[in-house]
C-alpha cells in the first residue's frame, strides 16, 4: 500500500511565496497573529494555497477554522500568544493523488456534506522483462523490458481531503473525527463529513433597577429594632432625593455568526437595544458614568415609573384620590415639596411632608416641616402643625389642635380647639384656647385669648364661661435692673474720679513740686534747652520728686480709665433705655362690641407667647384663669366696646 506521507515535494518551501504572517521554520508553519490580525487575507493565502496545488502536512484543524472564522478569538489572543502553529510544514498536492477524491454533495443548502469513502487504488508504473530464446544453458535472456502499470491500493489521507474538500466548496465544519475513521476503516462509507455552525444568539439589551425605592410596597414598614411597624407600610409612595442613580442600562451583546460548510456566514438575529433617552422624562436625565449609562433624578420628588414601558418621571408633587387610613396607606412621610390628597386623612394615621393640600376632612394628624398646609375640608379631632410655614382652615375646626409658632393660621370657624401662631385670623371661634402675637377675629364666644397684639369685632360668654381676653406685657424688671445696675455704676466712677482728683490736687499744693512740673513740661517742649552742668542738676531734681510724679501718672491713668468707663456706661444706659422705651410699644386689645361678659387681663411674660411652648389646651386655660402677682385685670364687661393700650 502506498503511503501518502511519504509523498512530500522535493521543492524547498522557502520558494513558496509567503505573506507577511506567514513563516515556515523547523518547527513548522507558524501564523504571526498580530500581523494577522492587523492586516487579515488568511483565508485569500489559504484559497492561493490549495488552488496552487499544495496543501499543508500534519494540519491542526481547529486552529485552521479558528484563523479563518473566529475574529474574536483572534482579537482576544493579541498580547496573550504571538504566534500560532497551525501545520508541520507545507507539501505538494500531486495530481494522482487528486484524483482518489471523488465528488462531495452537498444538502440542505450548504447545511451539510456527504462523502462516499470507497477502497482506494493508485496506478503504480512497473517494468516487465522481455526474454529471448532459451540458450544452451536453457535459460532465456533479458532483451528488454515492458513498461507497464497495475493498481496498487492506497489510502486516502486527511489533509489531502481538507484541500481538496476545500477546491469542490467545503471550507468549513469538517467531522475531523468521523473522516479520520472513514479514512482509517478504508471501506465503503456515506459519511457525513461537515456540519453547518449555527448562529450564537446575543443578548438584548436591559433595564436594571438600582434604586431599592423604586417600586410601591404597602408591605409593613421594619422598624430597626426587626419588628414590624403596622402603621406605616414601606415604600407607599415611592420617593427619590436628587442626583440619585434609578435606572441602569445593561448594554445588549451581539451574537456570533454561524458559518455553512461552504464557508458562507449565516448571520445572527440583532438583539434588541433600548434608548435610555426615550425612558428618562420629566424630573429625569441620562448620566453616562465610567459603569454604564443610567437614569438619575434631577431634583427631589415622587416617582412615576411605568412597569409596561420601564418609563419613569420624577414630579415635585403628589396627588392622590385614595386619601390616607390604616388600610390603604399607613402613615405618610413624604419628601417632595407639595402633596395633595382629595380623599379623608383618617384618626389615627399621621402625614409628614411640606406644603400639603388636602380637599377633603382630615380626622388625623398633619405635620409640615418648613411648609404651608392648607385644608379644605374639615378638621376633627386630628392635629395640624407646621414648623416654619402657615395653616389654612376652610371649613370647621372641632376638638382639634392647631400649631404654626412661627406662621400665620387662617380659619373660618372652630370650636373646643387649641390654636397657636404668630399671627392667627379666624373668623368664629367658640370655647378655644387661641395663643399668638397677634389675634385678629370676628366673633368669639367663650374663648380665652392671650396674645400681644389683639383685635376682635365682637365677643361673647357661651354656656356661662366668659371670654377672658389676656394681653402679653413684656417683664420690664431685668430692664430696670440692668438700668438701676448702670446707674449706680456710673455714679460709682464718678465718685472715685471725684477722690483722685483731690488727691492730684494735694500733691500739686507743694509749690515745690509744682515749679519741678512747671520746669519738666518747659523742658519736655524743648522751652528750655539744658547745658551739661544743668542736666545733671536736673536729674538729681527728678529723681528728689520721683515717687510724687509716679503717683501723680498713676492717678492721671486712673481717672482715664474711669472718665472711659462712665462714658461707656452711660452709651449702655441709652441703649437699654431705648430699649425699654420700644417694648410693648404695639400691645392692645381693641373689642367693638361685647355682648357677653367679656374679661380682659395683663399677664408679665419674658418671651411673649412662648411662655406656653409644650403646653396642652387644659394647661393654658389653667394658666389664663389662676390670679397671681403675674396678672393685673384691666377691663370685666358685658356690653361695650374697649380699646386698651399698653403703658408702661
Amino acid at each position: 500500500m502506498v503511503d501518502p506521507s511519504n509523498d512530500l515535494s522535493d521543492t524547498p518551501q522557502e520558494e513558496w511565496m509567503l505573506p507577511g504572517f506567514v513563516s515556515i521554520r523547523p518547527e513548522g508553519v507558524i501564523i504571526d497573529l498580530p500581523r494577522l490580525h492587523a492586516t487579515g487575507g488568511f483565508e485569500l493565502y489559504v484559497d492561493r494555497l490549495f488552488t496552487g496545488g499544495t496543501r499543508f502536512f500534519d494540519l491542526d484543524y481547529a486552529a485552521f477554522l479558528k484563523l479563518l472564522y473566529d475574529a474574536d478569538w483572534l482579537a482576544a489572543m493579541q498580547g496573550k500568544c504571538a504566534e500560532a502553529k497551525i501545520a508541520t510544514r507545507i507539501a505538494r498536492f500531486m495530481p494522482q493523488r487528486q484524483a482518489l477524491y471523488r465528488a462531495v454533495k452537498l444538502l440542505e443548502g450548504g447545511n451539510r456534506a456527504e462523502y462516499v469513502f470507497e477502497p482506494a487504488s493508485i496506478e503504480e508504473t512497473y517494468e516487465e522483462p522481455v526474454y529471448g530464446e532459451p540458450g544452451a544453458d536453457g535459460v532465456p535472456p533479458i532483451t528488454g523490458y515492458l513498461s507497464k502499470t497495475k493498481q496498487v491500493p492506497t489510502r486516502l489521507d486527511f489533509d489531502e481531503f481538507v484541500a481538496d474538500m476545500w477546491l469542490k466548496g467545503v471550507k468549513f465544519g469538517i467531522d475531523v473525527a468521523a473522516v479520520r475513521q472513514a479514512i482509517a476503516s478504508g471501506a465503503s462509507a456515506r459519511v457525513t463529513i461537515a456540519r453547518y455552525l449555527e448562529p450564537a444568539a446575543g443578548r438584548d439589551a436591559e433595564i436594571q433597577e438600582v434604586y431599592s425605592g423604586l417600586r410601591r410596597d404597602n408591605s409593613p414598614k421594619i422598624l430597626r429594632d426587626g419588628k414590624a411597624d403596622l402603621r406605616a407600610f414601606k415604600n407607599r409612595f415611592p420617593q427619590v432625593a436628587k442626583g440619585k442613580r434609578m435606572l441602569k442600562k445593561v448594554p445588549r451583546v451581539l451574537g456570533k455568526p454561524g458559518y455553512k460548510v461552504t464557508g458562507e456566514v449565516i448571520e445572527p438575529k440583532i438583539p434588541k437595544d433600548v434608548d435610555l433617552h426615550a425612558l428618562a422624562l420629566a424630573g429625569t436625565s441620562v448620566e453616562q458614568a465610567d459603569d454604564g449609562e443610567y437614569i438619575v433624578s434631577v431634583l427631589d420628588g415622587f416617582i412615576m415609573h411605568d412597569e409596561q414601558s420601564n418609563s419613569i418621571t420624577v414630579v415635585e408633587k403628589i396627588e392622590t384620590t385614595g386619601g390616607v387610613s390604616a388600610k390603604t396607606t399607613g402613615d405618610l412621610k413624604l419628601d417632595v415639596d407639595e402633596f395633595i390628597e382629595h380623599g379623608e386623612v383618617q384618626g389615627g394615621c399621621t402625614v409628614k411632608g411640606k406644603h400639603m393640600t388636602f380637599l377633603s376632612d382630615v380626622f388625623g394628624n398633619v405635620i409640615s416641616q418648613g411648609g404651608n398646609i392648607r385644608i379644605e375640608g374639615n378638621l376633627s379631632g386630628g392635629h395640624a402643625e407646621s414648623l416654619g410655614g402657615n395653616i389654612t382652615l376652610g371649613k370647621s375646626v372641632s376638638r382639634a389642635t392647631v400649631l404654626a409658632r412661627d406662621g400665620g393660621v387662617t380659619i373660618h370657624n372652630c370650636e373646643h380647639s387649641t390654636i397657636i401662631g404668630r399671627v392667627v385670623h379666624i373668623e368664629h371661634a367658640v370655647n378655644c384656647e387661641i395663643i399668638a402675637d397677634e389675634v385678629y377675629a370676628d366673633v368669639v364666644e367663650g374663648c380665652m385669648i392671650a396674645a400681644e397684639k389683639i383685635k376682635i369685632v365682637s365677643t361673647d360668654e357661651r354656656r356661662g364661661k366668659e371670654t377672658l381676653v389676656t394681653a402679653l406685657i413684656p417683664d420690664l424688671s431685668a430692664f430696670d435692673q440692668r438700668v438701676t445696675t448702670l446707674k449706680k455704676k456710673i455714679a460709682d466712677a464718678q465718685e472715685s474720679s471725684k477722690a483722685k482728683m483731690g488727691e492730684i490736687e494735694s500733691l500739686k499744693s507743694d509749690q515745690e513740686f509744682a515749679k519741678y512740673l512747671a520746669l519738666h513740661e518747659r523742658i519736655k517742649s524743648g522751652a528750655i534747652k539744658l547745658t551739661a552742668e544743668q542736666a545733671g542738676n536736673w536729674r538729681k531734681l527728678a529723681e528728689k520728686h520721683a515717687k510724687a510724679a509716679n503717683h501723680l501718672t498713676k492717678l492721671n491713668a486712673e481717672i482715664s480709665a474711669l472718665d472711659l468707663s462712665v462714658k461707656e456706661s452711660e452709651e449702655e444706659l441709652a441703649c437699654a433705655m431705648r430699649d425699654r422705651d420700644v417694648m410693648g410699644v404695639d400691645i392692645s386689645c381693641v373689642i367693638d362690641k361685647i355682648i357677653g361678659q367679656t374679661t380682659g387681663q395683663t399677664m408679665i411674660s419674658a418671651s411673649g407667647m412662648n411662655i406656653f411652648n409644650g403646653m396642652s389646651g387644659t394647661e393654658i386655660r389653667v394658666i389664663l384663669q389662676k390670679m397671681d402677682s403675674g396678672k393685673a385685670r384691666i377691663f370685666s364687661e358685658d356690653s361695650g366696646s374697649v380699646s386698651w393700650k399698653f403703658q408702661k
